[in-house]
């Protein structure tokens, strides 16, 4: 008997627990997914610097100001778009990629299920829903103070929490953006990346397995404010 009590005290201060995290939760973000809420509020920040281009009927994309970067969405995918001169001319053998169409790299997330397919009136609506829908590729990197979503075997998009301030360094933030390409395949196609002009080829800390590593990235880099 007492074994019981015990077990019903321990599950009813578990139940106090898990409510009081929640209620916490709700306080800081409007919803239990805080990270999806936060990052999406950091988004819209990005939105008012650098707005997006494009109708609710043929979707949006997000420039890099200098060019050679596109993300788009609309309410069936996101994708990541990079012009193919400047790695050509790097050396990359562009009809080796399967990605390669019309002069350009194109990177695809996963078409959506069908609960997003509603055309949404803003860029803003539509970025959430497709979030939504790609909840799993969505994270935070903790090193750049970014959240990110992943749109294709390694390569994402990065936009900062805060664009005026890291904010565990307190140090100004100037990567606003970051186009972030896994150059593994480009590679294998004949790129010499640290040739690449208008990227840097560089070492990003990531966490792979709770345990941070340092991988090789293709990063177009912006600074916005």
């Amino acid at each position: 008997m007492k074994k019981s009590k015990v077990i019903i005290s321990i599950s009813a201060a578990a139940v106090v627990v898990i409510a009081l995290l929640a209620a916490i939760i709700l306080r800081a973000g409007g919803s239990l997914d805080v990270l999806r809420t936060n990052a999406m509020q950091s988004f819209d920040t990005v939105l008012s610097t650098l707005p997006a281009k494009g109708s609710a009927e043929a979707g949006w994309s997000l420039s890099a100001p200098e060019g050679g970067a596109v993300l788009k969405w609309d309410n069936s995918s996101i994708s990541l778009t990079v012009d193919a001169k400047p790695f050509i001319a790097a050396g990359l053998e562009a009809s080796k990629l399967e990605n390669f169409s019309g002069g350009e790299i194109v990177y695809s997330s996963p078409a959506f299920d069908m609960l997003n397919q509603n055309i949404k009136a803003t860029a803003s609506d539509q970025f959430k829903a497709d979030i939504k829908s790609l909840r799993k590729r969505l994270g935070y990197h903790g090193a750049m103070d970014h959240y990110n979503i992943e749109i294709e075997n390694g390569t994402v998009f990065e936009w900062a929490k805060d664009l005026n301030k890291h904010s565990e360094t307190g140090e100004k933030q100037d990567k606003d953006i970051v186009f972030a390409l896994n150059p593994e395949p480009l590679i294998a196609a004949g790129l010499k990346p640290e040739n690449v002009e208008g990227w840097a080829y560089a070492q990003v800390p990531v966490e792979i397995d709770g345990k941070m590593t340092e991988v090789w990235k293709l990063l177009k880099i912006v600074d916005l404010v």
